[in-house]
């Protein structure tokens, strides 16, 4: 792997910090404080940043933003991957229909990224804010690691084989299940507070720890029995790119109460087949 150039590794870290907080301002020393970035440093990093337009600075209160030029990129990366605007569309429909929160999320190197979300924010659901990061690893994201790339995935999994079989179930369902957990809770509010101080190594720490204590063998759900109601936290399902990658998952979060194994069913199978349409209005296949 080649080693990272520090400026940019910075800048993508300025970038992804205030798009986290995309209606907020912060002066440098709040951005140096919460990235951890020494201020010399960062002083020269947001004057090209906010020359070349990508960020904006307010003079009287000394203040950066997101500028303009990010827009053009995110129009740029809209026209270059129009599945997230036909998703966005469908996930805003399937949002009214159910009464559910819809978030849009895709893998970004060793995260899955939060890109989009309809639907009213639910007291019973997982807190989505754009721009939000969580580790790629067990038992998080069986959803993007089922049709291809599980390998690496599941070496970091404490029960890899059982694992294995909960891919086979999400792969021949079209859809995965996870079930509520204390620890999934702790984790909202520790990602919560990694958006506002990225450079927090405690709560990066938690947030890890949280993951990998979420419980493989309690949080996916293998078997739907349908007299019994289960505790639901999130039930994703794939978007498919042209070569049959996974791009993009569309998630169902905020359910009130337990829901019957029929009801779960009943949303995952409405939910795959939403993904589906998805996935060939852009000419994506799902592989065989």
């Amino acid at each position: 792997m080649a080693r990272p150039a520090l400026s940019a590794s910075r800048g993508i870290a300025v970038l992804n910090f205030l798009a986290a907080h995309p209606t907020e301002a912060f002066t440098l020393s709040d951005i140096s404080g919460r990235l951890g970035i020494n201020p010399a440093s960062l002083h020269a990093l947001l004057g090209v940043l906010t020359d070349a337009g990508y960020l904006i600075r307010d003079a009287r209160l000394r203040t950066f933003a997101l500028g303009p030029a990010v827009v053009a990129l995110g129009t740029a990366a809209l026209e270059a991957h129009p599945v997230i605007d036909v998703a966005r569309d469908a996930a805003r429909d399937l949002a009214q229909q159910t009464g559910l929160e819809v978030a849009l999320t895709a893998p970004g190197g060793e995260h899955i990224v939060f890109l989009a979300r309809a639907g009213e924010p639910s007291a019973h659901g997982v807190p989505v804010h754009i721009g939000q990061r969580v580790p790629l690893v067990p038992p998080i994201g069986s959803v993007f690691v089922a049709w291809g790339n599980a390998e690496s995935w599941l070496a970091k999994a404490v029960d890899p084989e059982r694992l294995r079989e909960v891919l086979d179930v999400v792969r021949r369902r079209g859809y995965s299940v996870a079930l509520e957990a204390e620890a999934r809770q702790q984790l909202g509010h520790a990602v919560d507070g990694l958006a506002a101080d990225p450079s927090n190594d405690a709560l990066r720490a938690e947030v890890e720890q949280l993951v990998s204590g979420l419980g493989e063998r309690e949080y996916q759900l293998r078997q739907l029995d349908p007299g019994r109601r289960y505790d639901v936290s999130m039930i994703a399902a794939p978007i498919f790119g042209t070569a049959g990658q996974v791009v993009l998952a569309m998630t169902l979060l905020g359910f009130e109460g337990k829901l019957s194994g029929g009801k779960v069913a009943e949303l995952g199978e409405r939910l795959r087949d939403v993904a589906l349409v998805v996935t060939r209005r852009t000419r994506g296949r799902r592989p065989a």
